[in-house]
């Protein structure tokens, strides 16, 4: 009896410390960590994917040189197989080039995003430019690209899509803070074995591209202004991550306001008045979240 007990304690513990999840077609498990706003980073096998990146932690200044953190990126990344940026703003891609030449990365992006690669000394080798549709066939996972939009923008009661300003060749010289325009915005729809996972960058979708798209896991952008009953019938994730919700003007250290996690928890009793079935995961800054 006693050896019976020693061998279910030995078990439990085990199962403590698993990765998050055990892909079941390729025997891989996964792990993911959020990076803050709308970035991940999510480690398969022995791949290791960063989205939309973005640890330095403050404002690009305009006709000013943006300078990454250094010292905070490589804290809390070190290793950047993949890179996807889902638009081009500042609080997206602006660590993305130190990373890339950093970690020897592939970038995957919008035109704007590339270029701006490109400016920043990223190789042409490593930059692959989408403009949605695409779906690449990776060795441990696969990902699809969608189109989307920029959050909508709502003023005097009405909602407006503004087009987004795009880069459309790299430049010679620094690359300063208004260069970070929006550049397009894409989803990525990832595979790893039977779970699959959507990343959101952005608090909006275009609802005719979201159709045959049936995610395990959405990881969605925190967005008042956005009708999200409308997505989540077109998406029924079984689960809902939600990011962009935090102050990402604010060094690590400072936190989350209440006022942030408050919105995040507004976003959840939206998602569970349209379903309660579905689990919401509110994540905490550079923490691995569980999946069961």
């Amino acid at each position: 009896m006693k050896k019976l007990a020693f061998t279910f304690l030995l078990v439990m513990c085990v199962l403590r410390v698993q990765p998050l999840w055990s892909a079941e077609s390729t025997s891989q498990q996964l792990s993911m960590k959020w990076l803050g706003t709308a970035g991940w980073e999510i480690r398969v096998g022995g791949t290791v994917i960063l989205i939309d990146p973005f640890l330095t932690r403050r404002p690009a200044s305009a006709g000013q040189e943006w300078k990454t953190n250094e010292e905070e990126v490589l804290k809390n990344i070190d290793k950047a197989d993949f890179i996807f940026a889902g638009h081009s703003h500042a609080d997206h891609i602006a660590d993305i080039p130190f990373i890339a030449k950093r970690f020897g990365s592939k970038v995957i992006g919008s035109r704007t995003t590339t270029n701006i690669a490109l400016s920043a000394g990223v190789a042409q080798t490593q930059l692959t430019t989408i403009s949605g549709g695409e779906k690449f066939d990776f060795q441990d996972f696969t990902v699809q690209v969608i189109e989307s939009q920029h959050g909508v923008l709502k003023r005097t009661g009405r909602r407006r899509q503004p087009k987004a300003e795009e880069v459309l060749k790299p430049w010679t010289g620094p690359v300063r803070g208004d260069a970070f325009v929006e550049g397009g915005s894409y989803l990525y729809y990832f595979t790893f074995g039977n779970l699959r996972i959507l990343h959101q960058s952005t608090g909006n979708f275009i609802e005719e591209e979201l159709k045959n798209i049936q995610p395990d896991v959405a990881m969605l952008a925190e967005n008042s202004n956005y009708d999200w009953p409308d997505a989540l019938k077109l998406l029924h994730p079984k689960t809902v991550v939600i990011h962009h919700y935090d102050e990402w003007r604010t060094p690590f250290s400072e936190g989350i306001p209440d006022s942030n996690r408050r919105r995040a928890e507004r976003f959840e009793k939206v998602i569970k008045s349209f379903d309660s079935k579905i689990k919401v995961i509110i994540p905490e800054l550079l923490k691995t979240i569980s999946l069961e």
